[in-house]
């Protein structure tokens, strides 16, 4: 099954996508043969129908025996009727396995976005949700349906063409004749076909990131009053996808208008020549009417294979975008984290856009730390660097003498633990919101997080464990989502704190009294500050290290004073 699917992979969607898509494509190849059988047990049904109905008018109607006529009748409605059962069995089959290789297609794309490496260009919201959805579906269907549609094209093209045959071979060739010309003309309207696809992909991806922009910010466009220029630039995205739309639909008719002009004209002559064959007394007429039906069921397989290599170009479109997602995942590979105590060394180190001097420094484990410098200059990302969520532009960073770049990112979040100012709030109940850190967490080690957070007597107010968070923590105050995640973080037997101004909205007294509980419950852990303002910045730091676009300044203050002339820059800067 793997080595087909591989092969089917490559075939269908290139070389570059078959190592992603062929290990989904195995897993749905079982269920996919089995509705092959069923599909193909209806078209055998769907074949012997004209055949039967030739037998009920010549042999029945036209020859005027009753006998005949009941029984080919019979026969025909039996058939018909388990044409109908095995279409609905087929049916069923085909949406439960369908249905299951996009859900296994949509997870695989999913977690490579979950996975997606920092340092890879923004893939907007909207964006990515519209190839998850959309790219996906177009994959999922023409991948399942390729094998179906062309093995039962094939079976229905044959069957009818060996029954013409039967028939009369020599009006049997005609169908035979116009398949050259619609294969030419489908190759050169095929590139059009794929730069149309390509641009209503693109604008729906457009469409699906400012729908998501501009709810998520709702409540500023509201006290900006932009709402209206805001819905107006949204119909004008609108517009321009309805044009696209309405581009690709009129070339895909323009395209189907071809296949089917050419079907037209070869009925016709098949009607004159046929008619004049009964004419002539060389047919009966129930001859024709087959001739006429089996030649019906030739041009549509003929044209759905035609037409997969039209549908090949949209499928590749959208191959293209999820593969972009894929080559973005980060994997979990890499080093274990040392053992023991985290010792942090900064070697001219500096971030990748960051726009500080590179700095050198040794963070011991155990110290507390406050890493200064103005805004934009890039503490937020050299701290970024300590979990490997922002790459370094120059210089090493080490955690107990391990380059950072080498180790495992999953393992390295579990020991460093980096909480950002606008903390990530998921819709759901409060304990549910703090079990994302540990699942396993009863209520009692809940409410301590919550004590040492400040948060018990607000949560005791309301629901309790149950209090409901709506999406993104849009029902809480910014202190109060901030207070969530310190809770949330406080959880994890991290040996590096990281708070990137995780109090900035959180009033000075509860500030202390969460400090305060931070120092008594992990005075081991390694706590770093990036603080502008607030009890966050006060008290006694074992280092401080002001960025600066010069030389970084250190500044020493277990018990020692520092240089006057350190402070006068330290101010300046």
């Amino acid at each position: 099954m793997d080595r087909l699917a591989a092969r089917l992979a490559r075939l269908i969607f290139g070389p570059e996508a078959a190592g992603w898509l062929a290990p989904v494509m195995a897993r749905a190849l079982p269920s996919g043969l089995v509705v092959l059988a069923a599909s193909l047990a209806a078209a055998a049904l769907g074949l012997a129908m004209p055949m039967l109905t030739r037998q009920v008018i010549d042999a029945g109607i036209m020859a005027r025996d009753m006998g005949a006529l009941i029984f080919w009748a019979g026969l025909s409605f039996a058939l018909g009727l388990g044409a109908v059962g095995f279409g609905i069995v087929n049916g069923m089959l085909h949406l439960r396995a369908s249905a299951r290789m996009l859900a296994d297609l949509r997870g695989r794309l999913f977690g490579a976005a979950l996975a997606r490496d920092p340092a890879c260009p923004d893939l907007p919201l909207g964006e990515a949700m519209a190839r998850l959805d959309g790219d996906c579906a177009e994959i999922q269907g023409f991948a399942f349906d390729t094998g179906l549609v062309a093995v039962g094209a094939l079976f229905r093209l044959a069957g009818g063409l060996g029954l013409m045959i039967a028939l009369d071979w020599r009006m049997a060739i005609l169908p035979l004749l116009a398949a050259p010309f619609e294969l030419w003309f489908l190759s050169r309207a095929r590139p059009r076909t794929r730069a149309l696809a390509e641009e209503v992909r693109n604008q729906r991806g457009a469409l699906s990131t400012q729908m998501a922009e501009t709810l998520s910010a709702r409540a500023t466009l509201r006290g900006l009053g932009a709402l209206d220029q805001r819905a107006a630039s949204f119909g004008a995205a609108q517009q321009a996808q309805i044009a696209g739309l309405t581009r690709q639909r009129l070339w895909s008719e323009t395209v189907g208008a071809v296949s089917q002009t050419i079907t037209a004209i070869l009925r016709g002559i098949i009607l004159l020549v046929g008619g004049w064959q009964v004419v002539r007394g060389e047919w009966q007429i129930g001859t024709l009417v087959a001739f006429l039906a089996y030649a019906g069921m030739m041009s549509g397989p003929l044209r759905n294979l035609l037409g997969l290599y039209h549908a090949q170009a949209r499928a590749r479109v959208a191959a293209d975008r999820l593969g972009a997602v894929i080559a973005s995942a980060r994997p979990d590979e890499g080093a274990e984290p040392p053992p023991g105590p985290l010792s942090i060394a900064l070697r001219d180190a500096r971030a990748e856009g960051a726009a500080h001097h590179p700095v050198t420094a040794t963070i011991l484990p155990g110290q507390r730390v406050l890493l200064d410098g103005p805004s934009g200059i890039g503490k937020s990302r050299l701290m970024a660097v300590l979990t490997r969520d922002a790459p370094l532009a120059e210089g090493s960073a080490r955690l107990a003498g391990a380059e950072v770049a080498h180790l495992r990112p999953l393992r390295l979040a579990a020991r460093v633990i980096h909480l950002a100012q606008r903390p990530a709030i998921l819709r759901g109940t409060l304990a549910e919101n703090l079990r994302l850190a540990a699942p396993d967490a009863g209520d009692a080690a809940l409410w301590q997080v919550l004590e040492a957070a400040d948060l018990a007597g607000w949560a005791r107010a309301g629901a309790g464990l149950a209090t409901p968070i709506g999406e993104t923590g849009a029902n809480l105050s910014g202190g109060l989502r901030q207070r969530i995640a310190i809770a949330r973080a406080l959880q994890r037997p991290a040996e590096v704190l990281i708070f990137d101004e995780a109090f900035s909205e959180i009033d000075d007294a509860a500030c202390q009294r969460i400090l305060a509980a931070i120092e008594a419950r992990h005075a081991d852990a390694t706590r770093i500050f990036i603080a502008h303002s607030g009890p966050a910045r006060e008290g006694r730091f074992d280092q401080r290290i002001t960025l600066t676009s010069s030389a970084p300044i250190f500044l020493i203050s277990r018990g020692e004073m520092p240089y006057q002339r350190e402070k006068a820059r330290e101010k300046a800067v």
